[in-house]
Formats: structure tokens, C-alpha cells, sequence
């Protein structure tokens, strides 16, 4: 064996291919053609996968023929066919079926995509499920509500991902308001199917069980809990998801239902990603999806959470069952808490600048950052995980600072929004009269010791050192007191204050302080609120000011 296949090595997924080639062997990328219409729309997920491991993986895509396909796969003598994500798991399934290599059953394809089917299947096996049915027009809709009786119910795609035309309803109303906005754009998974699921809603806390299965025999791979958002229009947004660091109330009977969950539906090899939600009757399945969980999570991101992830343990299975049949068991031990907290926009607008970057960076706990909408020119309202403005990903063996990283970063964006995209033009006749200068702030606050001045706007001043902000990285460190004196200019670069203040902070010895006058914050989009919060990011004590401080922010760096 030399070639192992992935079927649609996206998000996630593509850690297989970085995965398969630190192990020897060779990655290869099959593209699904499920619709001509979602294949073109992934050209722009394809592309910089391709760009990334040119001369490392080879890519093709599916024949509009089923069996040019198979003739192609088997020409290459594939170890094994993987779907990477949702939109290969049937291609992959039946490659592998055809090849006779590992996978699961075409015959438990439907159950595993379709999410009517795989709840009617729990059902008729005993075990817990979510009364659904597929609705073709409004009427049938408002008349199935009416019929179970549901106090509030779930209209979505009954194949799809990502929360994509996900539709919470607490009354009829609701439903009949939400109907004729999501059936009308068509499904995620290229359109074939007619209809939507009904589904009575669950109300509870979500969480996310992740395994990795051979031969029907499963192995937990991780366990993580969402906190979602209603947003207008009757959606839900993620905004954030954290890993269980240990077990809690209520995970055993989660764990148990999960495999229940597995085996009742015909798992036997590969990834699978289970979406529950535990209310007061326990824990429900809403969706499970036979591929690694999404988010486009990096493989480093997840070994300093777990160990391990999820694709890598995937070929583990497949390359070496003795050694994934001898761990099987092992202790559920994480190593980090992890994080990944999604951006929410309450509004579309157009973005002039995006400071977000330097700002999240500075948090103790960052990882990485998914950010390509967030730094385009335009931002949508966020009505699901598409339309989010990007992600960010943090972990930290701390789980205080990270809950600290967290809460900083949601305040941030519910409340000072405009720190992290700037929408507005800073208007010159707004300068407020009698702003004081540089001089005279100093001779308010009277400063002992070392004092270096980052200046726009002049380039002496007697007994301290004046930077301009092109030779700030070329000042020494260790001042006492640092001043940011940034007068207004057009054009403002905002994302350039950001980075001159926290590269202002790092010239400040610890025990010394930070001080910027409202000469420098008033043409900021937040105002003296704007200097605060990246105070707070720089991770500096905010002083409380004093009778006669003036308008004027000062910060310590403890």
C-alpha cells in the first residue's frame, strides 16, 4: 500500500493529509461532484488546499460517471478511501465497498445522512429519538405541528451542516414566518432533495461526543459543549464551544447513549462527529455526521487539548488495529481546556479597517485564528456558521485564564464592537475644544523617571525620549512611563494604533505605567473606551482615576 484516498479533504479533514504523509504513505484528495453547483462553489476551499500541499498530495475530482470514478480509484490501489468531510461520505462509502476496504455499509448510508431516517431508526429500535417528519409545503407543516401538539419546534435541511437554514420556532407564528425564507434557498448539500424536517424542539445544553470506530467497536475521541445564540430571524449562532476538561454531571448516561447511538445505527469504521442536546429527560441525539468534526480545527490546536485528534487517530485504526484495539479503553484524560469562539455580527456593514487581530493575539490563550471574512471589506449579519465573521481558537492549562481570554473577547464583541471592525470615518469638526498636549498632561501627572513619548506629532520635548511611530521598534525598553500622543489624521489606520500601543506597552518596564490623553482617544471609534479595552488586552491594570486626574487614561503593568 502506498495511497490512501480522502474524499473532500476540507476543514478538519484536512489534517488527513498532512497526517498520511508523516506516516509514509502518499495523500491523495478525491473531489465529490455531488451538484455541479456546490463543486463550483467549493473552488475557493479547493484551491489553497491544492496550493498548500502542491508536490506533498495529488488532487482529482470525481468523474460525472460513477464507474470512471472506481476505474480511476482502483488504478491508484488505494490502502484505504476516508471521507473527509460531509460531502464524501457517500462517494467514500461506496468506493470502499466496491474496493472492499473499510467503511461503513451503503445499505447504512441513508441512516447515517439523513435526519429523519436516523431518527426514525433509533425509534424503532428503542431508543431515543426526536419526533420529525419531512414537510413538502406550509400546510403540511402547520398541520404536523398541530398535530404532536409541539410547544415550539426545529425547521431545518434533513441533510446539511454547519447550522446553515437552521430554524428555531417557538410558536406557530415563528414557523410560518421562518418557512418560506429557508425552503425557498434550497439544501446545503447541493440542492437534490425536496422538503424539510419538522422536528419537536429539545430544549437543553448542547454538547458534541466524537469517536473513532473499527469493526463496530468504538473509541471516544472527545467531548465538547455549545453555547449558541437566537438571533433575529429565528436562527442559531455558535458562538462558542469548549472542550470538556473533565467529565461532569450527566456525561456518563451522554457516553452511553452516544455508543448506543452508534451501534443502533450500523457504525463500524471511521470518524464520527454526534451532535446531543441533555435536557431533563436525558441526553438526545440531534445529528451524528460520519466524518471529523468541522471548524477547521488544526491538528496542533487539538493534541495540546486531548493529545491526540481525530484524523490522526482515524489512521491509527485503520494502519494498526492491535495497537487501536489494546487503547480502546483508555482513560479520558485531557490535557488543556480548548476553545473556539465563533464572531458574531448583529448587523450587516461595511468595514473600513479590522483591528481584530492585533487585539485577539495579545490573549494569553491564543492559538490560531480563521479570520478571511472577517478581514473582507464587507460583513453579513450572522444567521449561522457561514455567515460568522470567523473563529477564534484558544487553549490554555489554565483554565481561568482561558474563561478570562473568553469573557474578554465576548464583552468585546457585544459591547465595543467597533474595536474589532471599524465601520466609521472619524469626522475632524467632532475634536473637542482645550484638548490638552503632550506637555501639559505631563506636567499634570508629574512623572519620577524614565519617560518615552510615541509622537505624531512632535519631536522634542525637554527630559523625555520622543519616538516617531516609524522608529518605536528601534527604542530601547525598560521606561517607566510610556505616552501614546496620536493626533488625528485622515485616513486613520486603526489597525496601525492597535499596534503601535501594544508595541508601546512592550518598551514598559513591569510596575511601570502606560498613560494616554484624550488627545490621542477621542477620534478612536470607541473613544476613551477604545484605550481601555486595549489596555485590557495587553493584559495592564486599569487606574482607577483620581479627583484631579483630567480625561486621561493611565494603566500599570503589573
Amino acid at each position: 500500500m502506498e495511497n490512501i484516498i480522502i474524499v473532500d479533504p476540507f476543514s478538519t479533514g484536512v489534517n488527513f493529509l498532512e497526517d498520511i504523509e508523516k506516516r509514509g504513505f502518499h495523500p491523495i484528495g478525491l473531489w465529490s461532484r455531488r451538484s455541479k453547483e456546490i463543486f463550483d462553489l467549493m473552488e475557493e476551499v479547493r484551491r489553497p488546499i491544492e496550493h498548500e500541499y502542491n508536490g506533498r498530495a495529488d488532487f482529482f475530482p470525481e468523474e460525472k460517471e460513477y464507474k470512471d470514478t472506481l476505474k480511476k480509484v482502483r488504478e491508484l490501489k488505494p490502502g484505504f478511501v476516508i471521507p473527509g468531510a460531509d460531502l464524501g461520505i457517500e462517494l467514500a462509502a461506496r468506493l470502499s465497498e466496491d474496493l472492499a476496504l473499510p467503511g461503513n455499509p451503503m445499505e447504512r448510508i441513508p441512516v447515517l445522512t439523513n435526519k429523519f431516517l436516523m431518527h426514525r431508526a433509533l425509534t424503532e429500535r428503542g431508543i431515543r429519538g426526536i419526533r420529525g417528519k419531512i414537510v413538502h409545503n406550509l400546510d403540511e407543516a402547520i398541520g404536523f405541528y398541530r398535530e404532536q401538539g409541539f410547544k415550539g419546534c426545529v425547521l431545518k435541511p434533513y441533510r446539511g451542516a454547519s447550522s446553515v437554514d437552521v430554524r428555531i420556532c417557538d410558536s406557530e407564528e415563528e414557523l410560518k414566518a421562518a418557512y418560506d425564507e429557508v425552503f425557498a434557498v434550497g439544501n446545503y448539500m447541493g440542492g437534490e432533495e425536496e422538503g424539510m424536517l419538522l422536528q419537536e424542539r429539545i430544549s437543553g445544553t448542547e454538547y458534541i461526543v466524537n469517536s473513532v470506530s473499527l469493526r463496530g467497536r468504538h473509541k471516544l475521541s472527545a467531548i465538547w459543549k455549545h453555547s449558541k445564540k437566537k438571533v433575529e430571524g429565528g436562527g442559531m449562532v455558535y458562538n462558542y464551544t469548549e472542550s470538556l476538561s473533565r467529565p461532569e454531571a450527566g456525561c456518563t448516561a451522554l457516553v452511553k447513549y452516544a455508543y448506543d447511538v452508534l451501534n443502533a445505527l450500523g457504525v463500524e469504521n471511521g470518524n464520527v462527529h454526534s451532535e446531543f442536546m441533555i435536557d431533563k429527560d436525558g441526553p438526545v441525539l440531534i445529528e451524528i455526521n460520519c466524518r471529523p468534526m468541522g471548524s477547521d480545527m488544526s491538528a496542533e490546536f487539538l493534541d495540546r487539548i486531548w493529545g491526540h485528534h481525530e484524523t490522526d487517530l482515524c489512521l491509527d485504526a485503520y494502519l494498526n488495529p492491535d495497537a487501536f484495539f489494546a487503547h480502546i479503553n483508555d482513560p479520558f484524560r485531557p490535557l488543556a481546556k480548548g476553545l473556539k469562539k465563533h464572531i458574531i455580527t448583529d448587523k450587516e456593514m461595511d468595514v473600513i479597517q479590522a483591528p481584530v487581530l492585533s487585539m485577539i493575539t495579545r490573549q494569553k490563550s491564543y492559538c490560531n485564528a480563521r479570520l478571511g471574512k472577517a478581514v473582507a471589506d464587507h460583513l453579513a449579519r450572522t444567521v449561522d456558521l457561514d455567515t460568522s465573521a470567523g473563529v477564534i481558537y484558544l487553549a490554555n492549562e489554565d483554565e481561568g485564564q482561558l474563561y478570562r481570554d473568553r469573557d474578554f473577547l465576548e464583552r468585546t464583541e457585544s459591547k465595543y464592537f467597533d474595536m474589532l471592525f471599524t465601520g466609521r470615518i472619524t469626522n475632524p469638526e467632532d475634536r473637542p475644544k482645550d484638548l490638552k498636549s503632550v506637555k501639559e498632561v505631563l506636567e499634570d501627572i508629574k512623572p519620577v523617571g524614565s519617560v518615552l513619548v510615541l509622537s505624531n506629532d512632535i519631536t522634542f520635548l525637554p527630559g523625555v525620549t520622543v519616538s516617531s511611530p516609524d522608529n518605536l521598534s528601534k527604542a530601547s525598553g525598560g521606561f517607566r512611563y510610556a505616552v501614546l500622543d496620536l493626533s488625528y489624521r485622515e485616513n486613520e489606520d486603526y489597525e496601525g494604533i492597535s499596534e503601535m500601543f501594544f508595541t508601546l506597552c512592550e518598551k514598559v518596564r513591569k510596575g511601570g505605567y502606560v498613560i494616554v490623553p484624550e488627545s490621542t482617544y477621542w477620534h478612536l471609534s470607541c473613544g476613551m473606551e477604545s484605550i481601555e479595552i486595549l489596555c485590557e488586552a495587553a493584559g495592564l491594570f486599569i487606574e482607577v482615576p483620581k479627583a484631579d486626574t483630567g480625561n486621561v487614561v493611565i494603566a500599570c503593568k503589573d
